[in-house]
């Protein structure tokens, strides 16, 4: 047993904070993780967690504080101190062993400080290795790896982001490591499987080879949710062409069942305009969202939501779109970052605005009594920008708002723009001749100017 407790994480070690003052490890072992980072950052005061007696006392030889606890059924409380709140909560290959991980993680919330971060390694189910024992209809567990027999909970990169996310926490894939797929003909027919699914190939080679996921977590302050005023019903349009990925996602999502949002799921359409035209004349509230299938509203979204549109209609406004991630306009032809998202992997997060110029199309709110409206004409792409374009016109300046409110959008796509993308953008210039260029998330858009022989 003495290895299973030896072993040092490098790229765990490597994804600490180095200016961390006060750091909680669960599952910290003979204390190696922390002997290590106190060695190369004096100074900082660094507790362990474990279970097992002997790597318990073994760790109280090197770290300023041991708990001989199981997390399973330890009131986590008995953790808090004077000094205040831990600032990073390193988490190394333990919540795969929890039975009730989801509690862990939100009582962490409390004890940790307000800008605190989570440093997690979580093994990925989803590795072509595991895909393998369970095609071939055997998946016996091993001493260690990825089918560990201790192992009684099983994460993929999705399903590991939804689990933080819901406690509180903002992931994000700092790290990983990889085992690459072998050039044999069964990785070939498992990324012909996923791309029938509608994955593409580079997607589902990037998901297969990751072995162990390195996650750093900031705490979502929720101020959204802190703010006084009303709340407002909304009803959530979602465009669906792949029931799988609805289910996995918008039909899943406790940010809505919170605030029991009216979701609408429209099938068919050719285009956003089509899409919402559609799912608007069925809505019951004055608040639409047109909203991917492939998006995940946490836990406390639906909540915050709610109470950013009611104090939208206290103000009267209504009249512009509202978005969760996009760019807004500063001097010159510079742009900033606005929004909070995470985006397949990686954690988008800016301060909000009210003055957008563009906003991605994932999640666009729109009040029934707005005067802006989708163009068919651009089919599935740049529409929003369209919209804040729309506001700005009416308004005489960037009007539009995007909010402070962490949704997850689960896509599956290679970060790569389709034609259709590009045609929208030509007809959005087209629309638009007196602008040489627009900005967006994807890049700024310009206008090709003719060269003259």
């Amino acid at each position: 047993m003495s290895n299973y407790y030896d072993g040092l994480n490098q790229k765990l070690l490597q994804a600490v904070p180095v200016h961390a003052k006060r750091v909680l490890e669960l599952g910290c072992a003979n204390g190696r993780l922390g002997r290590r980072f106190k060695e190369l950052h004096p100074g900082v005061t660094w507790w362990g967690v474990e279970l097992v007696h002997d790597a318990a006392t073994a760790a109280a030889q090197h770290l300023d504080r041991v708990f001989e606890l199981n997390l399973d059924v330890a009131d986590l409380s008995v953790l808090a101190s004077d000094a205040g709140g831990f600032d990073v909560i390193v988490i190394g290959d333990l919540l795969e062993h929890l039975t009730q991980p989801a509690h862990v993680l939100e009582a962490l919330y409390d004890l940790a400080a307000p800008d605190a971060q989570i440093v997690c390694c979580l093994p990925n189910m989803g590795h072509l290795s595991v895909i393998e024992r369970l095609v071939a209809g055997d998946i016996s567990y091993d001493p260690m790896g990825l089918l560990d027999a201790t192992h009684v909970r099983f994460y993929s990169p999705a399903s590991a982001f939804k689990t933080f996310l819901d406690a509180g926490w903002l992931p994000h894939l700092q790290d990983q490591y990889r085992v690459e797929l072998p050039q044999t003909h069964f990785a070939a027919r498992i990324v012909e499987a996923a791309q029938a699914l509608g994955l593409p190939a580079e997607t589902a080679v990037h998901n297969l080879g990751c072995y162990q996921m390195i996650l750093v977590c900031r705490k979502w302050a929720m101020e959204a949710l802190r703010r006084p005023g009303p709340s407002a019903p909304f009803s959530v349009i979602v465009p669906v062409n792949r029931p799988w990925q609805y289910e996995l996602n918008i039909a899943r999502s406790p940010g809505l069942r919170e605030v029991n949002a009216e979701i609408i799921c429209v099938q068919g359409a050719d285009s956003a305009a089509a899409a919402y035209a559609s799912g608007a004349q069925r809505a019951s509230h004055a608040w639409h969202l047109l909203v991917h299938q492939d998006v995940y509203f946490p836990t406390g979204s639906g909540f915050a939501l709610a109470k950013a549109f009611g104090a939208l209609e206290q103000s009267g406004a209504t009249g512009a779109p509202v978005g969760f991630a996009g760019v807004e306009a500063t001097q010159g032809h510079a742009v900033r970052h606005a929004g909070l998202v995470i985006d397949r992997t990686a954690l988008f997060a800016h301060a909000g605005s009210s003055g957008a110029a563009s906003i991605d199309e994932f999640a666009v709110g729109l009040h029934r009594d707005s005067p802006v409206r989708i163009d068919p004409a651009l089919g599935w792409h740049l529409w929003a920008t369209d919209l804040c374009l729309q506001a700005r016109q009416r308004a005489g300046r960037d009007a539009t708002h995007i909010l402070d409110v962490p949704l997850f959008h689960n896509s599956t796509t290679a970060y790569q723009l389709p034609p259709e993308f590009h045609a929208s953008a030509q007809r959005l210039l087209d629309k638009y001749p007196r602008l040489d260029r627009i900005p967006t998330l994807c890049g700024e858009l310009k206008r090709q100017v003719a060269t003259v022989r």
